[in-house]
């Protein structure tokens, strides 16, 4: 059984680090590695600390999933046409997430517990953080977002499940580089984060409903996921700020530093 103090440190490092383009994911990964005689049921516990900060995303884009929600069901909303073209973007977008977490989710949990293989992640992420600040955004809208762009945007996100490679980098690096405008992204990459997440934490929970009932302290994990809620949600304008003032490449810097470290401690 988990002692309550891990998790709710992972927790806090999960709020932390899910809204900063440094891999979340990657980070639990190095985390739990240091923590003598750590064990979760697969992944269980990084899904629903995950979990937490998508409640995190719902709360501060709550107004954004009301217009969604209101668009299904009438056309009379003044911003109803817009809302619906961004549903549908974020449906095509959400398709190659589905289809490669399906595909290859066993190969994608193994990596959790590789630190040298979210080491080398956290290094590519770097790159592509460092890659974005240097593009020159031409500032596509909403309007001009294309269907291609969401499906290359939800292959960069699946791609992200990886532990390493940082979901908010890779979404909005490879809107950067489709010439999309940075504010668009931020938001199409947190909302697109909600069906990502949510389905990832219900493949668990029915995968692992024994360990749940069971074999793990729920209390604790409970806990660990309203830290990572709250903490998440405290972050989520630090990346919208620096997203708008195309400063990624402090994080660049940061993602090397710690793949290098992660490398070298697991030599």
């Amino acid at each position: 059984m988990q002692s309550s103090l891990p998790v709710v440190l992972l927790g806090l490092l999960q709020g932390l680090t899910e809204f900063l383009p440094v891999s979340s994911s990657g980070h639990l990964v190095v985390a739990q590695h240091s923590i003598p005689g750590f064990s979760q049921p697969g992944v269980l516990l990084d899904a629903a600390l995950h979990l937490g900060t998508l409640l995190a995303v719902c709360v501060y884009f709550r107004r954004d999933l009301y217009l969604l929600a209101v668009s299904c069901v009438s056309s009379q909303h003044p911003q109803a046409a817009s809302a619906r073209r961004l549903l549908g973007l974020l449906a095509t977008g959400s398709v190659p997430t589905l289809l490669i977490g399906l595909s290859f989710r066993r190969h994608f949990e193994a990596l959790f517990s590789d630190p040298q293989a979210a080491g080398l992640a956290l290094l590519v992420t770097g790159g592509l953080l460092f890659a974005t600040d240097r593009v020159r955004p031409s500032g596509r809208s909403l309007a001009e977002m294309r269907v291609r762009d969401s499906v290359l945007i939800g292959l960069a996100q699946g791609l992200a499940l990886i532990p390493g490679l940082s979901r908010s980098g890779s979404t909005i690096a490879t809107g950067v580089f489709l010439g999309l405008e940075r504010e668009l992204l931020v938001r199409y990459s947190f909302l697109l984060s909600i069906p990502a997440v949510g389905g990832a934490f219900g493949l668990q929970l029915v995968s692992h409903w024994e360990d749940v009932v069971g074999g793990i302290d729920v209390a604790s994990y409970a806990l660990g996921t309203l830290v990572a809620a709250g903490v998440g949600y405290a972050s989520i304008p630090l990346l919208i700020r620096l997203t708008k003032a195309r400063s990624l490449s402090p994080f660049a810097y940061y993602c090397w530093a710690l793949g290098c470290a992660a490398l070298w401690t697991t030599a």
